[in-house]
């Protein structure tokens, strides 16, 4: 049995479907892709679903109209997710929305299963929580856009969870492994999904991989060798490695029955967690 599921975009102009429950292992959630060329645009509804919207590069004009009301939300851009915070919009249940790009965009996007949403919100790049956690290898950046209960944004969305990470050069971001696929003290069921982007001189890779130790022991790696990749997870462990000189950006979501934010780490490493430093040759 595969407990994850590689995908890859195939660059379709407008909203790209691209992790569902009906072709992955996750059951909460969704992962699309928008691009739109410049000088043109692309129009979309939500029903049942709450959608972020997470720009990537480009530039960006949206339109929302929700319960009687119309949003506008101009001049949204970005150059490298590795040197910009994110702008990101939440969408809720029951709206419309319009996308237009002058020079062009792409626009990644999780999405949650519910009846009801908050009203449509602007996260702009002041407005993300960034930290630095770890050390050496595993020292990482993270964005929290849309946090859990009691986090940074908790109040916008109804299930979704969505930040992004950076990893040093050869670095690893989630390191040590954590999971979060059982109800428990320290623990909560969250389906999540990734999106990467590699950077390096000359191209590069990042292994992004998923395990559980014993009694029910399973390892899956895949090799993400450019940005047209995302991961669904469903079950167990996981982190990921960036080749030596390489560096990654990971977008990532989480979505369950309630925004509920447990995670327990690999006990072989879980004192790592708070390491600040370690004596090498």
């Amino acid at each position: 049995m595969t407990y994850t599921t590689l995908h890859r975009f195939k660059d379709v102009q407008g909203y790209e479907s691209v992790i569902t429950p009906e072709n992955s292992t996750v059951e909460h959630m969704e992962f699309g892709r928008i691009l739109v060329d410049g000088g043109t645009g692309m129009n979309g509804s939500l029903e049942g679903k709450e959608m972020a919207l997470v720009i990537m590069e480009g530039d960006m004009d949206v339109h929302v109209s929700f319960k009687g009301q119309e949003y506008d939300y101009k001049g949204i851009t970005r150059g490298s997710v590795f040197d910009e915070k994110p702008t990101a919009i939440y969408l809720p249940p029951h709206c419309e929305y319009s996308i237009v790009s002058q020079n062009g965009v792409e626009v990644r996007t999780f999405c949650a299963y519910c009846d009801d949403g908050n009203e449509p919100y602007l996260c702009t790049p002041d407005n993300v929580e960034e930290g630095i956690p770890g050390a050496e290898k595993w020292r990482r950046k993270y964005r929290f856009i849309f946090g859990p209960k009691g986090m940074h944004n908790d109040h916008v969305t109804q299930k979704l969870i969505v930040g992004e990470s950076v990893s040093r050069p050869g670095g690893w971001i989630g390191f040590p492994g954590h999971k979060h696929d059982i109800v428990a003290d320290n623990e909560y069921p969250l389906d999540e999904i990734f999106s990467f982007k590699v950077k390096g001189p000359k191209g590069g890779y990042v292994f992004a991989m998923s395990y559980e130790l014993e009694p029910e022991k399973f390892a899956e790696v895949h090799l993400i060798e450019d940005d047209k990749y995302a991961m669904g997870i469903a079950k167990g462990y996981h982190t990921s490695l960036a080749a030596p000189g390489c560096t990654e950006f990971l977008l990532w979501g989480l979505a369950g029955d309630a925004k509920t934010y447990k995670l327990v780490y690999d006990e072989r490493f879980d004192w790592m967690d708070h390491a600040e430093f370690m004596e090498t040759f």
